[in-house]
């Protein structure tokens, strides 16, 4: 019995020794990390990394450590510290591999892959990353796990991007119907909804935008999500369901209502695919952004502005010597001419658009050629065999830009892997100078010749042509160029008419 007490009290002190520590070791990092937040609240990232380090240093086997490691991977990629991002996410998914922290680190690792991405490789790797989410993290073990919805949301969204729909819809299908409902639901519908349009699955997907614009109110989806979803309902009943109902594409043309705006001789006009408006006028002169309602927001003179266009949800516009962005806190790149062993800048700019990767593509007077910049110093030229008269161009939504040859008249595609080009369409124009696409691919093309503007589908079959006279007491007199928005709106800006072309 002696030795039975004895037992007892040597395994309660070591108990006693056992516990004392790691409740201090606990209390500790928890003043470590109400400390780190603290301090980062108040704006010192600096002194919140050195606390939140200091917290996964001296106690790595903390339940602590993990969210504090994540913290440090937010802090670095916030600062741009790309390098000390990785480290903190890859000790992370080694260390603490089955914390929901570690699902949140891969997430974190491929959205910086896809931003980082150049080629179309690169996007594969990130979707890679993600596809590895909901393989280590499944419901049966993590029933409830953002970050897993997110890494299907972006799988899906990766796969359009990349051409592959069924494996979008597959995806996006999983993150609708597999997951419990949340916050993230209303956009894995929407881009659903995007990825069935693009295998002509008009109806299904009319049924999952139908839902999603409906859900006033919901915590499901955001208002911007539910604007998206009505922008992309009344696109497919423009461009699909009236077509097959025997009805025109365009039932009426008037006035643009672009309230507290005055024009003289438009030139040019670029549309968002939320329905925003960039305007330029070089008689006024001006740059004006009009809101998607018509409502005047803001306006910047500029001398001989040229063509204008949207570049990541950034306006801009073209002048003689660079591109302009006026209502962006972003540098105007400046090009220099793409011949090696020169240092010419490059004038004569006429239209540009921005590749999803971040390079510029620049149409510019004395080049026959697609001109194409990775950085304002490294431009190569691309269609230069064919030797086409370039007008215009554009870009869809997998990222090809289509190039408006207007001697050739005739409509050129260059792939996502900037190696091979295509004729899309030939026309019977007689003087084209504009292209425009929609969300649906199809293509605008604006003949100041003819004075009209002609719309084909995605295979280049001609669908509808309209102009001179337009209706509505409305003729074409001197049209310049065409846009589209995501609801299928036409915009026409003729410069002799003072006000902008709505086709509805």
């Amino acid at each position: 019995m002696h030795r039975a007490a004895t037992f007892y009290c040597l395994a309660f002190l070591l108990l006693a020794l056992f516990n004392t520590p790691i409740a201090a070791q606990d209390a500790a990092a928890e003043r470590l990390y109400a400390e780190a937040l603290r301090v980062l609240q108040a704006g010192d990232s600096a002194g919140a990394l050195k606390e939140l380090e200091l917290l996964v240093q001296q106690f790595p086997s903390d339940r602590l450590a993990p969210k504090a490691l994540l913290q440090v991977a937010d802090i670095r990629r916030a600062g741009g510290d790309t390098d000390g991002t990785r480290r903190a996410l890859e000790r992370l998914r080694a260390d603490y591999g089955r914390t929901l922290e570690s699902a949140a680190a891969f997430v974190r690792q491929a959205e910086i892959e896809a931003e980082q991405a150049r080629r179309t490789s690169d996007l594969e790797e990130a979707r890679a990353t993600f596809r590895r989410v909901p393989l280590l993290y499944g419901r049966e073990t993590y029933p409830n796990l953002d970050d897993r919805v997110r890494a299907r949301i972006r799988t899906g969204e990766l796969s359009l991007q990349l051409g592959d729909n069924a494996a979008a819809v597959a995806e996006l299908l999983a993150a609708v119907e597999d997951e419990p409902a949340s916050n993230l639901t209303g956009r894995a519908r929407l881009l659903l909804a995007k990825a069935l349009t693009r295998m002509d699955e008009w109806v299904a997907a009319a049924e999952v935008l139908q839902r999603l614009a409906t859900e006033q109110g919901s915590a499901t989806s955001s208002e911007d999500e539910r604007a998206s979803a009505i922008r992309l309902l009344s696109l497919i009943h423009r461009r699909i369901i009236r077509p097959q109902s025997g009805h025109g594409l365009w039932q009426s043309a008037t006035r643009y209502p672009a309230s507290g705006l005055q024009l003289r001789e438009p030139t040019g006009v670029a549309a968002a695919e939320d329905g925003r408006l960039l305007i330029v006028d070089p008689r006024m002169p001006l740059v004006a952004l009009i809101d998607a309602d018509g409502s005047f927001l803001e306006s910047i003179a500029l001398p001989a502005p040229g063509r204008p266009g949207w570049s990541l949800g950034a306006a801009f516009t073209v002048t003689e010597t660079r591109i302009m962005l006026p209502f962006a806190a972003q540098e105007s790149p400046r090009f220099l001419e793409p011949v090696p062993g020169k240092e010419k800048p490059l004038k004569g700019l006429l239209a540009a658009e921005r590749g999803r990767f971040g390079d510029w593509f620049v149409l510019a007077k004395g080049w026959r050629s697609l001109l194409t910049f990775q950085s304002s110093r490294q431009g190569q030229e691309l269609l230069a065999n064919s030797k086409p008269d370039p007008v215009d161009i554009a870009q869809d939504v997998l990222g090809r830009i289509y190039v408006l040859d207007g001697k050739g008249k005739q409509v050129l595609r260059v792939g996502v892997d900037r190696r091979q080009a295509d004729i899309v369409l030939k026309g019977t124009w007689k003087r084209p100078v504009a292209l425009a696409l929609d969300p649906l691919g199809n293509i605008y093309i604006l003949d100041r010749g003819n004075r009209s503007v002609e719309m084909f589908d995605n295979a280049g079959r001609k669908q509808a042509s309209l102009g001179p006279s337009l209706g509505g007491g409305i003729e074409l007199r001197n049209p310049l160029d065409v846009a589209v928005d995501g609801s299928g709106r036409v915009f026409i800006a003729d410069s002799k008419l003072p006000f902008i072309v709505l086709l509805d």
